[in-house]
């Protein structure tokens, strides 16, 4: 039978860190290069983004104006690669990733889109600290001075409410130029108070001393997943975030979450097994859809999906 085409490019400039979430979501899984169902597929993610490694560290080029974002997840992704396959091919690859947004951060602060260009925010800076920590755990060499500035920098952006600014105190999440915000309220989450918690307890923080993690945690649970196409609600990113920010922090705040994230994912996967192309896969409706296309969104519900079995607590 002819299947239906999958729809949903994405845009080619986010191969690589499209690539990353992807391997990330296999590894989540113990599908590593050595063992799993998908060892090859694992296998042939990770051979490419090496292939896309240039001598500095950077993965991919500059094709985009944020280009780390899809470098700091890839780093991330090859950090888990090798420490999970224990390979030590990998070893190399994984830390000129680190070593190259170490090179990018801003002097005594976090990241942003251009190499030391004085801004900060805490998106791009998320991804790093992730990138960080994966490689610090499998043994590779990090800067723990940069965790401690952007343990600081948490602090700079957020207020007793618990709201995370993307690069101040108050400040929503980023939008695209054009009609991105209309269609995307950034009041329908809170995608980097999502981020901030999760990198508190990351960095090792902790809400019996820390009173602004109750805060942030209060505020996503008054903003759970909801699966509205029509107001803009859906937001695969700030799921993700909010998943694991809140599986950390247990408790209420996690079950009321939970609860609402097996309605909005599990309910929306795609699963008529006829659709052979698109079986299995998320449509990519969210805010950032359109960038990451199908594999993206796919790959970054899955990583959603994986919260409770990803990371201890």
């Amino acid at each position: 039978p002819a299947f239906r085409l999958c729809d949903g490019p994405g845009n080619a400039v986010h191969d690589v860190g499209v690539t990353g979430l992807a391997l990330l979501a296999f590894l989540g899984e113990n599908h590593t290069t050595r063992q799993g169902e998908y060892r090859d597929v694992v296998k042939r993610g990770v051979n490419w983004l090496r292939g896309q490694q240039q001598d500095n560290g950077l993965f991919g080029g500059q094709a985009s104006h944020d280009f780390v974002y899809d470098h700091a997840i890839a780093a991330y992704a090859m950090c888990e690669a090798f420490g999970l396959s224990h390979s030590r091919l990998l070893r190399e690859p994984a830390q000129k990733g680190l070593d190259y947004l170490e090179a990018h951060r801003n002097p005594y602060s976090v990241w942003r889109y251009q190499p030391r260009d004085g801004d900060a925010d805490l998106s791009v800076t998320g991804w790093a600290v992730m990138a960080y920590e994966a490689g610090r755990f499998f043994g590779l060499e990090v800067n723990e001075a940069a965790l401690q500035v952007a343990a600081a920098f948490l602090d700079e952006v957020s207020d007793p409410s618990g709201l995370h600014g993307y690069t101040k105190r108050g400040e929503r999440s980023s939008r695209k130029p054009g009609d991105h915000a209309t269609r995307f309220p950034v009041d329908k989450g809170h995608a980097m108070t999502a981020v901030g918690l999760f990198c508190r307890f990351f960095l090792g923080q902790d809400p019996k001393e820390r009173p602004v993690m109750h805060a942030a945690a209060r505020l996503l649970v008054e903003t759970p997943p909801r699966w509205d196409v029509r107001d803009g609600s859906v937001d695969h990113y700030y799921w993700y975030y909010g998943t694991y920010a809140l599986f950390q922090m247990g408790g209420a705040p996690w079950r009321a979450w939970q609860q609402h994230v097996e309605r909005a994912v599990g309910r929306n996967q795609l699963q008529d097994r006829g659709e052979k192309n698109l079986y299995g896969s998320w449509d990519p409706v969210g805010a950032w859809g359109e960038d990451g296309g199908r594999v993206y969104s796919t790959a970054i519900l899955t990583l959603t999906m994986q919260a409770s079995s990803r990371y201890t607590r």
